[in-house]
């Protein structure tokens, strides 16, 4: 059992909030039926399905084989109230590299932020960014840089939390879909971090636009603009773009 972090936490039940511990650790693959009960909790809590992709029992397990890692939260009664699924697939095909032209010989260091999940009572303690916060040095630790993830336009929470933690928009395409095309996918922004890199430098342009507004942001995006920030209130997507040594970054 690696141990991450300890604290204070709220729980929220009904109109009453009340203040618990909290640890945060490593799981082990034996301790993955707890995760899938509390993926598929949240799932039924959803009003929009869209925004969770389910991942099944024995994707999670076959990916931990391969050295997939989950940071787990556990409440002071001992129930995991959130966790966050990290997996590193390396030169696979479904690596996200291939969706913002990665080098491929930066495959291999590539770190997939997968799944967050959080149980509803524990909601508006910024769990996301805390898990979050715990993947750097881990990853690092063991050679990894870039940061990839997916974040559906719908999610507004979770794109806040991942942006805030120095993840750019680098793409907007549809994913997981069935058809060979991928149409029938689910809209999908694709986001990168590279840890070694501290600031970014040079903007030379910059444009803003609604978070709902998905055929500018394809047009930005196809443009070489980098969706740099969300504001919280307004909803809008900060779009730069950069000269091109940054835009290399």
């Amino acid at each position: 059992m690696t141990f991450l972090k300890a604290g204070l936490i709220k729980r929220h039940i009904d109109e009453n909030i009340y203040e618990e511990k909290y640890i945060m650790r490593l799981l082990e693959a034996n301790e993955l039926e707890n995760v899938v009960k509390l993926q598929n909790y949240v799932y039924s809590q959803l009003p929009n399905k869209q925004v969770l992709y389910m991942d099944s029992y024995q994707e999670m397990l076959d990916d931990m084989k391969s050295g997939a890692k989950i940071i787990g939260v556990y409440n002071e009664q001992n129930n995991l109230i959130a966790y966050r699924y990290i997996g590193f697939p390396g030169e696979n095909d479904k690596n996200l590299g291939n969706d913002i032209s990665l080098p491929k010989q930066e495959f291999n260091k590539v770190v997939h932020l997968e799944t967050t999940v959080v149980h509803p009572e524990y909601r508006g303690n910024s769990l996301q960014s805390l898990t979050l916060q715990q993947v750097v040095p881990l990853v690092k630790a063991i050679g990894y840089k870039h940061l990839l993830c997916t974040v559906s336009p719908q999610n507004f929470y979770s794109l806040f939390n991942v942006m805030r933690n120095g993840l750019k928009i680098k793409a907007l395409k549809r994913k997981y879909g069935t058809e060979a095309d991928g149409k029938d996918g689910l809209w999908r922004f694709i986001l990168h971090r590279d840890i070694d890199v501290t600031a970014f430098q040079n903007p030379i342009k910059l444009f803003s636009t609604h978070l709902s507004n998905i055929e500018e942001q394809k047009k930005l995006i196809d443009e070489s603009y980098v969706g740099f920030w969300l504001f919280k209130d307004s909803k809008m997507l900060s779009y730069v773009k950069f000269d091109e040594y940054a835009a290399a970054l």
